[in-house]
Formats: C-alpha cells, structure tokens, sequence
C-alpha cells in the first residue's frame, strides 16, 4: 500500500476534527452574538425607562414613586451588569473555539501537505520506473538490431 494512502484515515480524522471545531465555534459567534442583543436591549430599555423617570419627575411623583423608579433602575444596572459578564463569558468561549478551529485547521492542512508530498513522490517514482522500463525496452531493441546486422 501506498503510503500516501497510509495516510488516508489520519486524513479523514483530522478533517473531521477541523470540521467539528468549526462547528463549535459558529456555535460560540452565534452565542455571543445573543448575549451581545441581550444586552443592547436591556441598555436601550434602561434609557428608555430613565426618560419616563425623567419626564414623570416634571409632572411630579411621589416619594414612593421615586423610590420605585430607582429600584427598578437599579435592578436594570444589575441586570446590565450581569448580562456584561455573560458577554464576556461568551466572547472567552468564541476565542477559545477560534484557537482550537485554527489549530485544528492548521494541522490538517500539514497532514494534507504531506500527503501530497508523498504523492508527489510516488508519482515521480512510477515517472522513474516507466521511463527505466521505456530506455530498457529501447536498449534491448537496439541491441536486438545490432546482433542480426552481424
């Protein structure tokens, strides 16, 4: 057998793995990319309910009406400030899947070049052997031809 072909199996694994690591790593942009509108929507829920704080206050509100628009308020910061946190998890994750999708690319395009190296070499040894083959069969013609001459 062929030692490129040898080669085969380890190959197929390895184009596997790269495969499966980008899989994970679509997985994680997709991820982050949630996290990431969770947290746009909560910001841009958090102005908006800061604007209506700040437009009943014109109007006039109670002290307990206050009080609940700044506890409410800081629930939002708290929430922000977790959903920050998950951003930040997930953007660790996305990175960490995109080292492991470039090592895995990275060493299945060695394994890939080394099988063409080697099949390149093969090819170059078959080359060599048919052109043996070929002066040998030329040799003998002439050689042939040479002896009935005489």
């Amino acid at each position: 057998m062929k030692s490129s072909k040898k080669l085969s199996p380890v190959m197929k694994v390895a184009e596997q793995r790269e495969q499966s690591a980008a899989c994970q790593l679509g997985g994680s942009m997709r991820q982050l990319e949630l996290e990431q509108k969770q947290l746009d929507q909560l910001i841009a829920y958090r102005a908006k309910y800061e604007q209506y704080y700040l437009a009943a206050t014109q109007t006039g509100l109670s002290v307990a009406q206050v009080r609940d628009y700044q506890i409410f308020l800081a629930r939002l910061d708290n929430a922000i400030t977790q959903q920050r946190q998950v951003v930040m998890g997930s953007s660790q994750d996305k990175e960490a899947s995109q080292a492991n999708w470039q090592g895995a690319r990275g060493h299945s395009k060695m394994i890939n070049k080394v099988v063409e190296t080697r099949q390149q070499a093969e090819r170059q040894q078959i080359d060599s052997r048919e052109q043996r083959e070929s002066d040998d069969r030329t040799n003998i013609t002439l050689i042939s031809g040479n002896r009935e001459e005489k």
